[in-house]
């Protein structure tokens, strides 16, 4: 069996992700964020040596000694993210101004590009698209199923498939003992990453590619703009017109309106179950999560629990919420009325969830398990009970620049026992099998799709 590329590629993406695996985190403000006096302590006497002076020395004597050219800056980075990387954080990142500019942007869902998400054939070597997203540049150009089968790199036209032949031939050389199956695998990823990049770009510009539809080929040139990102996607179920698919691919800022939109229309349409389906969702803002739940749960019912590094525990409950604009982050959509809290509560739902199910949308499980409002359909999911916390550098004064992300807690769902290195055992657990384990899962359809046939069923008292 080929080892298909699971992730979903959004082409308005202009490139930095939340995280490496997408976490549940908290953007803190100044007031949130300084120390004693705002100064940054050295390590007292009786700690590891500090290497800082050091470090700035050997700095400066690069800088006045070597031959060589030294980059400040690429030094200076690429030590900053080692001294991240070496602390043992898997979830730690350290964004430059501009990765942290761009950070902002993806949580609001405010993205820039022509506006599909698409994966990748790799048998047939070209990209597919499989959502355009609403008001978007590619919406009155494109169409769902399209096959992008070559790109423009300035005025050079590149095929796909002979892309991934010249990759083939460089990971062969590089890895003589991997199977033909691995290098395929790596030429064709190699091959997306550098053809969605050439798609994605600042508003105002242009991208220039092939189309294949229904046989056809065409050259497209599609502007590029500011899109909304879509998190939430619904649909009746084609098997039980009374039962609604919900799909959450991310809990963003968006999440919570594009959810009860979702919901309300499902609803107004005749549904009144729900299958919440949250595979492959890396996780994402924690108050999106929260406004989410809030929606399916009763006032004052525990959501999570958070500890601290100094043992610290927070309880967070279902309530109504408020933010404030807050300079590069606006969470307003992300607020919580009285008419928002157990909206949809009275109505019954499953979750599937898979072992890419993580962080975000492991507590959105959870919470919905502990309270008895669903039962959880899939596999075991990824196991990531922690809370990163993300620090903007420059409230610490001129010369600082950039933001550090860390983890700073650990959470556990409502009934207390965490899940971290764990994962959550679905109730009843159903492997993708037959043609549905071979296909791309965006490409899935109701009808071969067993996991969540075996969700409705579940959602009948059939199982």
């Amino acid at each position: 069996m080929k080892n298909k590329f699971l992730s979903v590629i959004s082409i308005i993406l202009a490139a930095v992700m939340l995280a490496a695996m997408c976490v549940s985190c908290v953007i803190l403000t100044p007031d949130s964020t300084t120390s004693d006096n705002n100064v940054i302590q050295k390590p007292e006497d009786g700690n590891p040596i500090d290497y800082s002076d050091t470090f700035f020395l050997v700095d400066y004597l690069f800088q006045k000694l070597s031959i060589f050219d030294v980059d400040y800056e690429t030094a200076m980075l690429a030590a900053l993210r080692a001294y991240v990387e070496a602390t043992g954080d898997k979830y730690a990142l350290y964004y430059t101004p501009d990765e942290l500019d761009q950070m902002y942007a993806d949580n609001s869902g405010d993205l820039c590009g022509i506006g599909v998400q698409v994966v990748f054939d790799y048998d047939g070597y070209f990209i597919e698209i499989v959502m355009i997203m609403p008001d978007s540049p590619a919406e009155k150009e494109l169409s769902v199923g399209d096959k992008i089968t070559h790109i423009k790199s300035g005025e050079e036209k590149i095929s796909l498939s002979d892309l991934v032949a010249k990759n083939k031939e460089k990971y062969t050389k590089l890895h003589p003992d991997y199977t033909e199956d691995q290098i395929n695998n790596l030429a064709c990823y190699e091959t997306f990453q550098y053809a969605s990049a050439l798609i994605r770009g600042e508003a105002g510009t242009y991208a220039e590619f092939t189309v294949e539809s229904n046989g056809i080929s065409t050259d497209r040139k599609i502007e590029r703009a500011h899109v909304q990102s879509v998190t939430v996607t619904g649909k009746k179920s084609v098997t039980d017109a009374s039962v609604g698919i919900i799909y959450i691919s991310e809990f963003n800022l968006t999440t919570p309106v594009q959810f009860k939109s979702c919901m309300d229309s499902l609803i107004a349409d005749g549904c009144n179950k729900f299958v919440f389906d949250v595979r492959n969702n890396p996780g994402g803002d924690l108050a999106s999560v929260v406004a989410v739940l809030s929606t399916l749960l009763e006032k004052d019912e525990i959501i999570l629990s958070t500890k601290d590094n100094n043992g610290k525990t927070t309880v967070t409950k279902v309530g109504t919420v408020t933010y404030k604009p807050d300079g590069d982050v606006d969470y307003s959509t992300c607020n919580v009325t009285k008419a928002d809290i157990g909206k949809y509560s009275k109505y019954e739902s499953v979750v599937l969830a898979n072992g890419n199910s993580a962080s975000a949308a492991e507590l959105f499980t959870s919470a919905l398990r502990d309270h008895g409002v669903a039962k959880i359909v899939g596999v075991k999911t990824y196991g990531k009970g922690s809370m990163q916390s993300i620090y903007d550098l420059s409230q610490w004064g001129e010369g600082y620049y950039g933001a550090l992300k860390l983890t700073t807690k650990l959470y556990f769902p409502p009934c207390g026992e965490g899940y971290n290195g764990i994962g959550i055992e679905p109730d009843y657990e159903v492997e993708l099998e037959g043609e549905a384990a071979n296909m791309n899962f965006y490409k899935l359809t109701e009808e071969i799709d067993n996991q969540l046939q075996g969700a409705i069923a579940v959602l009948n008292g059939n199982k």
